[in-house]
């Protein structure tokens, strides 16, 4: 049994697909699919390697109700725990999928460590549960086996009064399971397996069990048995049955049913002259006509106290014609096939032997799913409906073992043929009693020369006539008899059949009227165009009957050449290597037709080969002899350009083998696939080849992950694309997925579409595996093994972005408390020994699929994907800081050793990275301030962010750490002012630099900017705001529509979590930044990240120009709150300005339209928007009147008004005539929203023209 180490995890979110990745990567081999289809592909392709499904229930293409339906009828479901994860908890759904099969169901959201010990469990259960099975069909065999041999013993007493004729029951046995495994091959109709088989075997002892109710006087009897004695022996085969019925007790039905049928039914006939019931055909069950023929075999082939025992030869001929009753035709065919079997067992088991060795049981499995026309059987009623219509009488004879079978016998003149033990003493039988005399030595030579010429010449076919007696009417008539070699291919084989035909009145003839012009036309003008026409005869030598007269012109071997040289031989002619092809050809394609086309070589005179075409057909002539007629074509040059082709061919295919690649080529127009020889050798499964665009996305061995890269690749490629590559994940035979990289070419019709894809697909595992682990070394903090901090945002990013706030999370900020007095006291050697305990300590208390980061000195960052319980985050948090304190107790017994953690959710707290990042870093921070060793929620909301900076300034020193106190007036003068001077502006741009200007001369900066995205790219900037202190250079000028990519890398990767890039010496940054920065004069600085919903979309900026500057945390804090406080404005400002420019144009739109466009309260008709051209036709009109009044006049709304026959539609379309202006107008109304109010939209188009056109025709009218 192969190992189950594989998971397949069946959902169509990909981001559960990842969370339950991350449990069971470690464990477990790990295939995935994201629809139904695919997972049934999966399964049926690695059923011998997966522990266990992970399955959702709503899925597209196939839900998990139907994988589960599949499952349960394939019986899969029974070996592959089926664990369901469904967000369903109703109890009908649950009901429903423990009905189908379910070990397990767990409901979503769920906890990532229950769901790991219940599959576990699930998994665990299902491997006992096999084990067990194991153990109980090793136990159930031993026991069967026992059972056997006490059967067999128990059995011998019954029938024979005497332990000593054991070896009958068994040998029954062995003959009876040889017989059945033999159907099971040829007639899998009949559904034998191996199972079946055994059971079947085992029960077959019990089939003379009723002969203990036969007297010893009657069952011993030496001689034959009289009327009487023989009605009383029938009887055993009901009694047997009655014993059988009195076994109701015993648990295994099936044997019981098996005994019942063989015990009773083992003697009736295939013609229903059988006993007791007389049953007919397939009336008769399977097992007992099996059992018949072993029984029948076996009491002719031993001793019994009525006879001596018969050759295994003459008791095969006595059963095969119908001696010892007529058995099934079906069975007869398999007990042929068994012979040399049944006579070895008869052998090497006979009475008094005792053989150790137990017999070789080979396990049959049918096939599930056979067309019954396709059997044996029907192949053998084809046979015997074609018998009936040559209705002529047939033989089969093995020579050899004079074993012989008269298969069809359509007249009693040749009932004679199946007397004699043998095919000679039929012969003899035959001969005497039905042929006429003077025709008897012709008939004899069968058993002499004219049998054996017929094998040594290598003949295929001879016929005889002679005469055979009408029994009925006492005369005799000519027959004609015709030998038949039945497996010309071994010469080792004499099997023939004879076949005896009535001949007609008219003896039939070959026509041969013009021979002689037949013959000229043949040596000139079929000779000249085709290369040479040829006459053999059909022996072993192909022997001329021309004296090869047609090979002149293709070999320049003249008839004394042919004579002389080749013996008068065609064979001969022949090129030896190419000798036996040729006969194996002929006889392979004349055996089902009398025509064969083969390509060989002959050798000329001159010692050369050519290659020819060779198109023959068979003829019986006059003589009874069969001929070959045969045209030759020379293609020696068609061949050579063929074998250099193949040459060229081949040497590609040694090339591609030794790459281990595997080639395909794509026909886009019939979506067809195909791929080198090498596919199943790399990856041991056939591939998808047709119906790609269709299949691939949900039924493939792709990754799903690189399912849409794929696709995408697909459609480029079939959309024009001259070249394309893509890499994706590939599972091979052991259900272990493997990188491949595709390179593919595209070919064009004349058209320009895509015709073909001709590519090669490339094994990049290794490289792959390589890599991988070169970037998880990358990711790794070198001292604690844990993620990095680039690395931990960018898988929680990729989580976050997946999950679209869909799974909860959260996120914690440890950070160790006083760790600089560890440093200080113990040494940086000691403190570097303390941090990776601690990470290993955080590590354990945490679960596999968190993500664990070191992102600072002594600060470490947990994420938990997929949580949503927050009790479990805080116990977990309480657990770590008490495991903490006692971690370090007898190594620093002097500084206490303690942590503070911030905790923030999403996505109550933030659904992408920064948000949640600096959310925990405020929860984190008021743990400190709380007096540290405790963990925080985050709470407050982030307008309150002001005061927190101004309770920071107001605490004394020791509260705080690493910050430098410089008086809190500062910081609220700085904040009110920013805020007072933003929130009153008049003018934002104006308020902004002055914003710029105060904050740079009250912290002493060379230069304040403001960097902002450009309206067409979000990968462009350009400065839009800049201060400068005296002396100064200004940059804004020089620095627009500049791209963030330009220095060798991104420039926003600079930025940390909390959105800040921070530069003491810009001679420490990269040389392309370093020179940029260089340029603008900066010496170090000090930047804030704008950003709108996770977004970057640009940064403020603090420089230092004149010497190095070393930036204390409180200025940092306050600058970074400045920078975002103006970032707020700042976006607000720049999303009212774009609304604004937005309705300016829409405004402009409607202004220059050539219609009458303004909008109606649908409660008052008071007008609420009014365009231009309506202005024009009515100066009077202003927003608030009612429409009546400003364009009717009226006091009123109008009797047609298309506001109301608007009501209960969105839309009406109106004719209006107004007296007032004296115009036409075809009013076109819209219900549409107007704030929260309903309102109407209005367009009316003149068409005045139009009207006085129509009235002026109807007047001339």
């Amino acid at each position: 049994m192969k190992t189950r180490d594989t998971l397949l995890i069946v959902d169509d979110m990909e981001v559960n697909r990842a969370i339950l990745r991350s449990l069971f990567e470690h464990q477990y081999n790990l295939l995935e699919a994201e629809n139904g289809e695919q997972a049934l592909l999966l399964l049926r392709e690695y059923e011998e390697h997966v522990a266990a499904m992970l399955l959702d229930l709503v899925m597209p293409v196939k839900d998990g109700y139907e994988v589960m339906e599949e499952m349960g009828k394939s019986g899969l479901v029974s070996r592959i725990p089926v664990i369901v994860i469904t967000s369903d908890d109703t109890a009908e759904s649950e009901v429903r999928a423990f009905d189908l099969g379910a070990a397990d169901i767990i409901m979503k959201p769920f906890e990532p460590h229950v769901v790991k010990r219940r599959v576990q469990n699930a998994v665990e259960l299902c491997r006992h549960k096999l084990h067990l099975e194991e153990l109980v069909e090793e136990q159930s065999a031993s026991l069967r086996e026992s059972n056997a041999i006490m059967i067999d013993v128990l059995s011998s007493i019954i029938e024979y009064r005497s332990v000593e004729s054991g070896q009958h029951i068994r040998r029954i046995r062995m003959f009876t399971r040889i017989l059945l495994e033999d159907v099971a091959k040829t007639y899998q109709e009949y559904n034998l397996d191996g199972r079946t088989i055994e059971i079947i075997a085992d029960a077959s002892s019990m089939h003379d069990i009723g002969k203990i109710a036969i007297p010893d006087s009657i069952l011993n009897k030496p001689g034959p048995l009289t009327r009487e004695e023989f009605e009383v022996m029938k009887t055993h085969t009901t009694k047997g049955c009655e014993m059988l019925s009195g076994l109701e007790r015993m648990n295994d039905k099936e044997y019981i049913g098996y005994a019942y049928n063989i015990c009773r039914y083992h003697h009736e006939r295939w013609n229903g002259k059988g006993y007791p019931d007389g049953l007919k055909g397939d009336n008769i069950p399977i097992c007992a006509q099996v059992v018949a023929i072993a029984d029948c075999y076996d009491a002719l082939t031993t001793d019994r106290v009525y006879k001596k025992a018969l050759p295994p030869e003459q008791a095969f001929n006595m059963i095969l014609n119908g001696e010892c009753g007529e058995f099934s035709p079906r069975l007869l065919e398999c007990f042929k096939n068994v012979r040399e079997d049944f006579a070895a067992l008869s052998r090497a088991y006979a009475d008094g032997l005792a053989p150790t060795k137990k017999p070789e049981r080979k396990e049959v499995r049918p096939s599930s799913t056979i067309d019954t026309a396709g059997t044996l059987e029907q192949g053998q009623m084809k046979y015997l409906t074609l018998l009936r219509y040559v209705d002529s009488t047939v033989m089969e004879v093995d020579l050899n073992t004079g074993v012989y079978h008269v298969v069809y016998m359509p007249d009693r003149d040749f009932e004679l043929l199946r007397s004699g033990s043998r095919f000679e003493d039929s012969v003899k039988a035959f001969v005497q009693g039905a042929v006429y005399p003077e025709d008897r030595d012709i008939v004899l030579g069968l058993l002499g020369d004219y049998m054996e010429e017929f094998f040594s010449d290598g003949l295929m076919r001879r016929t005889r006539k002679y005469r055979v007696l009408d029994q009925a009417a006492g005369v005799y008539y000519w027959c004609y008899a015709t030998l038949l070699r039945v497996d010309p291919g071994n010469p080792n084989q004499k099997k023939v059949m004879l076949i005896w035909h009535r001949a007609s009145d008219e003896p039939l003839e070959v026509p041969h009227s013009g021979r002689a012009e037949e013959d000229l036309f043949r040596e000139t003008v079929i000779g000249r165009l085709a290369g040479g026409v040829i006459k053999c005869r059909n022996d072993k030598w192909y022997t001329f009957a021309d004296n090869g007269k047609g090979l002149h012109g293709l070999t320049g071997c003249t008839e004394q050449v042919i004579r002389d040289k080749y013996h008068n031989r065609y064979k001969e002619v022949i090129y030896p290597a190419d000798r036996d092809l040729v006969s194996q050809g002929l006889v392979s394609q004349m055996g089902e037709g009398r025509i064969a086309e083969l390509e060989y070589r002959l050798v000329t005179e001159d010692g050369r080969l050519i290659w020819v075409m060779d198109r023959s057909i068979l003829v019986t002539e006059e003589d009874g002899m069969e001929y070959i007629y045969t045209l030759l074509v020379d293609i020696t040059q068609s061949r050579k350009a063929m074998e250099g082709l193949q040459e060229s061919v081949e040497r590609h295919k040694i090339i591609l083998n030794q790459t281990k690649d595997v080639i395909f080529e794509w026909n886009v127009t019939t979506d067809e696939i195909s791929y080198s020889s090498n596919w199943e050798c790399k990856y041991g499964y056939q591939p998808i080849i047709e119906g790609i665009r269709r299949r691939l996305p949900y039924a493939s061995h792709i990754n799903p992950d690189d399912i849409p890269d794929v696709m995408k690749f697909t459609n480029d490629m079939m959309t024009g694309r001259q070249l394309g590559e893509v890499e994706f994940r590939l599972a091979n035979a052991e259900g272990r997925y493997c990188w491949c990289r595709v390179r593919a070419t595209a070919q064009f019709d004349p058209a320009g579409n895509t015709d073909k894809v001709i590519g090669i697909i490339e094994d990049i595992d290794d490289e792959k595996r390589e890599t991988e682990k070169l970037i998880d070394r990358a990711e790794r903090d070198v001292l604690t093994k844990l993620y990095n901090k680039r690395a931990a945002r960018h898988k929680i990013n990729r989580f976050l972005e997946l999950s679209q706030g869909r799974e909860g999370s959260a996120m914690l900020i440890i950070d160790v408390d006083n760790f600089k007095m560890v440093n200080d006291r113990y040494g940086h050697m000691f403190g570097d020994a303390v941090l990776t305990e601690l990470a290993a300590r955080i590590t354990s208390h945490f679960r596999d699929s968190d993500i664990i980061s070191r992102i600072g000195g002594d600060e470490f960052m947990v994420f938990m994907p997929g949580t949503v319980n927050h009790e479990m985050v805080t116990e977990r948090a309480g657990r770590l800081m008490a495991s903490l304190q006692t971690m370090f107790k007898n190594n620093m017994k002097d500084v206490p050793f303690s942590c503070s953690i911030g905790i923030a959710y999403s996505p109550e707290d933030g659904s992408d990275f920064q948000s949640l990042f600096q959310n925990s870093d405020a929860a984190l921070y008021q743990a400190k301030l709380e007096g540290k060793n405790r963990w925080m929620q985050y709470r407050r909301p982030a307008v309150n962010a002001a005061l927190e900076l101004k309770e920071e300034a107001d605490r004394p020193e020791e509260m705080r750490e690493n910050t430098e106190h410089r008086g809190q007036g500062t910081v609220a003068r700085v904040i009110s002012m920013t805020f007072q001077e933003l929130y009153d502006a008049a003018d934002f741009d104006r308020a902004m630099n002055s914003i710029l200007e105060i904050t740079g001369r009250m912290f002493h900066v060379s230069r304040v900017y403001i960097f902002e995205n450009c309206t067409d790219s979000d990968d462009f900037c350009t400065n839009t705001f800049e201060w400068c202190r005296e002396g100064i250079t200004p940059q804004r000028a020089k620095l627009r529509n500049v791209a963030y990519t330009d220095q060798g890398g991104d420039y926003r990767d600079n930025f940390n979590e909390e959105g800040v890039f921070y530069c003491l010496d810009i001679a420490e940054l990269r040389p392309e930044l370093q020179y940029m920065l260089a340029e603008q004069g900066i010496s170090s600085m000090l930047q804030c990240s704008i950003t709108a919903e996770g977004v970057f979309k640009g940064f403020v900026g603090f420089d230092e120009c004149e010497a190095g500057r070393i930036w204390t945390q409180e200025q940092i804090d306050c600058l970074v709150f400045l920078s975002k406080m103006l970032s707020t404005f700042l976006l607000k400002k720049r999303a009212e300005d774009k609304l604004r420019e937005s309705m300016q144009n829409l405004e402009g739109i409607l202004n220059n339209q050539n219609s009458w466009i303004y909008v109606i309260d649908g409660e008052t008709y008071q007008l609420r928007y009014i365009n231009e051209k309506t202005y024009q036709i009515a100066p009077e009109t202003r927003l608030g009147m009612c429409c009546y009044e400003a364009f009717f006049k009226r006091n009123e709304p109008c009797e047609h008004c298309p506001v109301r026959e608007c009501a209960g539609k969105e839309s009406s379309i109106l004719e209006v005539y107004n007296p007032v202006l004296n115009v036409w107008t075809l009013a076109d109304s819209s219900r549409i929203r107007w704030g929260d109010r309903e309102a109407f939209l209005l367009a009316c188009h003149d068409i005045s023209p139009y009207k006085r056109m129509e009235k002026e025709g109807a007047a001339n009218r």
